[in-house]
């Protein structure tokens, strides 16, 4: 008895073993020169071993295409304007903007100019999707629901157009000047400078009057920015700070970062470990391009914000009234490069399209008959943006910055960064800490004194951009007094900084608030890291309420409301009712003050102006008498408005969540969606391939929610915020950890499309390693690339 008994656990044994280990899966591909092997950890993360870099590429590539391959091909035609191919006339619109716009020709004028190094690279990588391609898998689901062609092979010039389309999409202060442009012709001098206040400490600047010149072009302006309000919600950021070993429990610096874009299933980024001779890095990958965009190695970690430069400019060409193929310069007249593109549009015929060029760039008011026919006094929109450059090299960045060693070698990787302009904060193993807002930024005249903030006349000399700004100038540090250094998209210029950046940094909320609770303790380590991430202390709340909380009320349910806000610690918690109501009270308050003067522009300007606000709720500089009603005697300026918003979101309130407002919760109606293009808009669907969840914070929290109000649910849908997270140990790399807001893969069958959600939410982390041994402890799978 006891040897079957014995046999039985031996057995047992067995089993439970035989299923511990990963299971081994063995793939023969054609062009790969050496093995390759892929260890998959349970969330899917993969870790590749190559001989080489551009072998580890390689495998990237396919990895890549096995993940995501619907979401590689939709981006790579939104960047080169092919999405009427498979989605009709319904984008052709988009299509012909993109196409006018030129991140296709640019890319590939940019392949041109690479060294040799960074072109094989691209080329192993785009070898490593095709051999995926080559091989008879079935599709992604969304190209049998979109009726889709087979992708087509993957060529070099598609990661390129993928990496632009990303900086066209942190870059977007070109419909800025067009919003301006309209708003003028609406508002007094005074109510602009109101609605857009000057960055905390900063002098008023004016917009100079150029209504009579541009008269003609509000018709433009309005068609453009119809073509682009999808982008005016977005609410792009990032959080990342640092501090040295003076101030962490390990005497070496810590690192976090999380990055603030659209939320997208699947993510936007995907997790990868590449080990090869001189690499050895793990962090976030673009499907699409080869390399670690942000992330660490044994010895260095980096991260980004957006620095939000105003690198791009509209230029009105003067056309010749007898050549209208030819417009004015300061030196005469030239006539447009001239091209012509054909689009394919699905059960439709072929559209024609004529692209014109000036010397400033591509002629936007060509993007459709109705645009050109509304160009005003004979004269066309050309659009400059330093990323349309033929030098652009900032891929080489993100091929390079695993490999480097030190600080000072990721900061001369940096020069390679050059759009969009990104505030990169690092730290080694050594103890450097440092920051450099990589990135081209154009050099404007002292006379230029329109700035960036309204089209330029493209005639005049004194507008044209002045060169760019030099590396060794951009705004940078390389240690740090205090012992930490913090970006969140505010103000990152020193005092009397010689070059113009932008007029529109973020509010310091989310800085200030980082740098309060680093201050908070004298020794940091990843756990109090991680509660700064998910910190949702909202300081604009703190700022605004004692003005909202001083108007008098008669009823008791409003009594008890605005108790209920004098007790409220100011965090925008998911299980709170105040969070709630302070969101839905000054969104009506923003309705009733400036909706009807705005009119079809208040929809672009946002329902969110804190500053604004701020400003004509306390009566600065006299904005309360130019927004709000005149008051009755006893009553200060604006508290019938503030009194109006409140009954009004009361009202609402109860409309959606009941009668009882102790039964309302922020978590309930505050709802992150990562949302699935195309289909997470498509009833029925949307349920498939969206992922949701209750959760906290707010506009101005550290755990930032870029949400938008609507209508339909009465939700505050949070569409932005940080798609993923990660904090570094520079004492011990293996102690480091992250969190993507989805999961790796783009199947919305399998069981990592959103497997990291729900700790994504509630504050959870997975590690972030590179440990050979670890790894192989917790692998699921291991996968081994073969030569054909």
């Amino acid at each position: 008895m006891r040897i079957w008994l014995g046999l039985l656990a031996l057995g047992c044994a067995w089993l439970f073993f035989r299923q511990a280990l990963p299971e081994d899966t063995y793939l023969k591909l054609p062009g790969l020169p050496k093995a390759i092997e892929i260890v998959l950890d349970s969330h899917a993360v993969p870790h590749i071993y190559a001989g080489t870099a551009d072998d580890a590429y390689f495998a990237l590539g396919y990895l890549h295409a096995q993940d995501r391959l619907w979401q590689m091909d939709l981006n790579r035609r939104v960047g080169s304007g092919r999405l009427a191919e498979i989605f009709g006339g319904d984008v052709l619109e988009q299509d012909r903007f993109m196409r006018v716009l030129g991140l296709r020709r640019a890319a590939e004028v940019n392949l041109q100019q690479l060294d040799p190094a960074t072109l094989a690279s691209l080329q192993t990588y785009a070898q490593g999707v095709n051999a995926y391609l080559a091989q008879d898998h079935f599709l992604p689901v969304e190209f049998y629901l979109a009726g889709a062609p087979r992708p087509e092979p993957w060529q070099p010039a598609d990661s390129l157009v993928w990496l632009k389309t990303m900086a066209w999409r942190l870059s977007g202060n070109w419909w800025e000047e067009l919003l301006n442009l309209k708003l003028q012709q609406r508002l007094s001098p005074e109510q602009f400078a109101d609605l857009f206040p000057p960055y905390p400490g900063d002098a008023p600047r004016a917009l100079p009057d150029v209504k009579n010149l541009y008269a003609g072009l509000a018709p433009l302006a309005g068609k453009l920015l119809a073509q682009h309000r999808e982008e005016a919600h977005k609410s792009i950021g990032s959080n990342n700070w640092v501090v040295d070993g003076s101030r962490t429990t390990s005497g070496k610096p810590l690192l976090a970062n999380d990055p603030h874009l659209p939320l997208t299933a699947p993510s936007l980024w995907y997790f990868a470990h590449l080990h090869a001779p001189g690499l050895n890095a793990v962090g976030a990958t673009l499907p699409g391009i080869p390399g670690i965009l942000l992330g660490r190695n044994q010895r260095v970690a980096w991260s980004f914000t957006n620095t939000g430069p105003d690198s791009q400019d509209i230029f009105l060409e003067k056309l010749l009234s007898d050549q209208s193929n030819r417009y004015l310069t300061p030196t005469g007249s030239e006539a447009f490069t001239t091209l012509q593109e054909i689009i394919k549009v699905k059960d439709q015929a072929d559209q024609e399209l004529t692209i014109r060029v000036s010397r400033h760039g591509p002629v936007i008011s060509d993007v459709d008959n109705d645009a050109r026919q509304a160009a005003p006094n004979g004269m066309a929109a050309a659009l400059s943006w330093v990323g349309l450059r033929q030098d652009d090299a900032t891929i080489r960045f993100m091929l390079n910055a695993g490999r480097a060693q030190s600080a000072s070698e990721l900061k001369a990787f940096a020069r390679d960064f050059h759009t969009p302009q990104q505030n990169i904060v690092y730290a080694d193993a050594d103890g450097n800490i440092g920051f450099v807002a990589a990135g081209r930024v154009p050099v404007r005249s002292s006379d230029n004194v329109l700035s960036g903030r309204l089209p330029a006349p493209g005639w005049l000399a004194g507008y044209d951009w002045q060169g760019l700004i030099p590396f060794e100038q951009l705004p940078q540090q390389t240690a740090s007094q205090d012992g930490k250094i913090v970006t969140a998209n505010q103000k990152i210029t020193p005092p009397a900084y010689p070059y113009f950046i932008t007029s529109g940094w973020a509010l310091p909320y989310r800085a200030e608030r980082i740098g309060a609770l680093l201050d908070s303790h004298a020794k940091h380590g990843v756990a109090s890291f991680a509660a700064i991430q998910h910190d949702v202390a909202n300081p604009f709340a703190s700022q605004l309420l004692p003005r909202l909380l001083t108007i008098t009320v008669e009823e008791l349910e409003s009594k008890q409301i605005l108790q209920g806000l004098r007790n409220w610690d100011r965090c925008m918690a998911d299980d709170s009712a105040q969070p709630l109501i302070f969101a839905e009270w000054i969104r009506q308050l923003a309705a009733i003050l400036y909706q009807e003067k705005l009119g079809d522009l208040y929809e672009l300007v946002g329902d969110y102006q804190p500053q604004f606000l701020l400003q004509v709720l306390n009566n600065s500089h006299g904005g309360g008498g130019r927004w709000c009603a005149a008051a009755n005697s006893g009553a200060a300026l604006c508290d019938a408005e503030i009194k109006l918003a409140l009954e009004a979101a009361l009202t609402n309130l109860k409309r959606y969540y009941g009668d009882d407002p102790v039964q309302w919760r922020w978590g309930k109606s505050h709802v992150t969606v990562f949302k699935h293009h195309p289909f997470g808009q498509v009833p029925f669907l949307s349920a498939l391939f969206n992922v949701e969840g209750e959760s906290p914070g707010g506009m101005d929290t550290v755990n930032v929610s870029g949400y938008r109000y609507d209508e339909d649910s009465g939700r505050y849908l949070g569409e932005a915020g940080a798609a993923f997270r990660a904090i570094y140990d520079l004492a011990e790399p293996e102690n480091s950890v992250f969190i993507l807001g989805t999961g790796q893969s783009g199947n919305p069958f399998s069981s990592h499309y959103r497997d990291m959600t729900s700790a994504w939410l509630q504050g959870g982390y997975v590690p972030l390693m590179t440990d050979r041994e670890r790894i192989l402890n917790g692998a699921v799978e291991r996968i081994h690339l073969q030569p054909e």
